[in-house]
């Protein structure tokens, strides 16, 4: 755990980091680059993510509350995961590809931490529950329009 998420942990009753990971292979045909498959993934840093014990004593409804909030949390790096695979189904690739789209998926990384912070500063970090229940149906309706890119994987021709 690093200075930043101690002083964290100490103030909060669950945590959880997400981010955005992608994986990219480039198919070649007499070693030219003829394609790439670009997988996105919505993902949990686990050495940042904990509940603390005293969770255990809160009331099955507070707990309930929590891992909801805390679960929004992946769901929302889902969210900029599958705009990732959306987005690059046609973003504008030259020779640099590798680069673009690192720093694509870096700038959705940037977005997605940003839109955390305006989720906990709304919620009061789940705490205002009825700003957490339109949150929980912005980010389910976000989820459905997007459902087509659930897998999260693009195929482009290079």
């Amino acid at each position: 755990m690093n200075d930043s998420t101690k002083a964290v942990a100490d103030n909060v009753a669950a945590l959880t980091r997400t981010g955005i990971t992608y994986y990219l292979t480039t198919e070649k045909v007499n070693g030219k680059p003829v394609s790439i498959r670009i997988t996105v993934q919505a993902t949990v840093h686990k050495e940042h993510t904990f509940i603390k014990e005293r969770v255990l004593d809160y009331t099955p409804s507070v707990k309930h509350r929590l891992l909801l909030h805390e679960q929004r949390h992946f769901d929302i790096s889902e969210i900029f995961a599958r705009q990732a695979a959306r987005e690059l189904q046609t973003l504008r690739l030259t020779k640099n590809y590798q680069k673009e789209i690192a720093d694509f998926v870096q700038s959705k990384f940037k977005a997605a931490e940003e839109y955390h912070r305006l989720y906990d500063a709304d919620t009061q970090n789940g705490e205002d529950f009825a700003a957490q229940d339109e949150w929980d149906e912005k980010i389910a309706g976000q989820l459905i329009e997007l459902e087509q890119f659930k897998k999260k994987v693009v195929v482009r021709r290079l």
